[in-house]
């Protein structure tokens, strides 16, 4: 039984990296272990760092938690696949990394590698073999769009390169999975959990044909695919 790992921003986006993960495995039963944000076995005492969102992943990807049973080195050993993810969006915030990144978009991907680099310095500068990095362009609300409503993608393209996607989804129907709140973007647990299958129903809108919707799509599942084929982890 594989034992997967997830260190995430939010609770949505793990709930759609884990819906993709048990399609792509099929039969082959596994585990779950929710390490980032916090899950309630892990919250008491720990730094508020370690909540949720970008600065969260970036401190437990830093070694805050090295040890313990949600710590990196714990999870580094002890997975079969960990998956760590974070949106490119933050390549341009100041306070992630100085200076910060000022490319264009497209090309898609020279964000998310800035992005990739980062976290790969901040984990040592080697990237386990049991690891893959989740870097969504520019945020995963832009895969979800795709998987749900790939005409309105469409007419946003290119939508990775699409500055907060989400407002896309807000109030959309049929699904309503965002709304506003005081001026910001609330992505509605409940319904990514009541909609999963149909958004990993949709995923081949982010990533079938020559050229695909979501690059950075298709480069997590190829990752991930072959982090999860292997039958134990493999360390540089």
């Amino acid at each position: 039984m594989k034992r997967i790992y997830f260190v995430t921003e939010g609770r949505t986006d793990q709930i759609v990296i884990e819906g993709l993960v048990e399609q792509w495995l099929g039969e082959e039963e596994f585990t779950v272990s929710r390490i980032q944000p916090p899950s309630s076995a892990y919250a008491e005492g720990l730094d508020s760092n370690l909540s949720e969102g970008w600065k969260g992943v970036l401190a437990w990807c830093a070694g805050q938690r090295i040890v313990s049973p949600a710590g990196r080195d714990e999870a580094f050993r002890q997975a079969d696949c960990l998956i760590i993810h974070m949106d490119a969006d933050v390549a341009t915030d100041p306070d992630f990394k100085t200076p910060a990144f000022n490319g264009p978009c497209p090309p898609v991907g020279s964000a998310c590698d800035w992005v990739r680099d980062h976290l790969t310095a901040s984990l040592g500068g080697n990237l386990p073999s049991n690891a893959v990095l989740c870097i969504p362009a520019q945020d995963m609300e832009a895969w979800v769009l795709c998987a749900l409503h790939p005409d309105v993608a469409d007419d946003n393209a290119p939508i990775e390169c699409r500055q907060e996607p989400g407002a896309l989804l807000v109030q959309r129907t049929p699904y309503r999975l965002v709304r506003r709140k005081d001026g910001r973007l609330k992505k509605e647990v409940s319904k990514y959990q009541n909609n999963l299958s149909r958004i990993v129903k949709g995923w081949p809108n982010c990533t079938a044909g020559d050229e695909p919707r979501c690059s950075q799509a298709v480069r997590f599942e190829q990752e991930a695919r072959r982090a999860l084929a292997r039958n134990r982890p493999i360390f540089p």
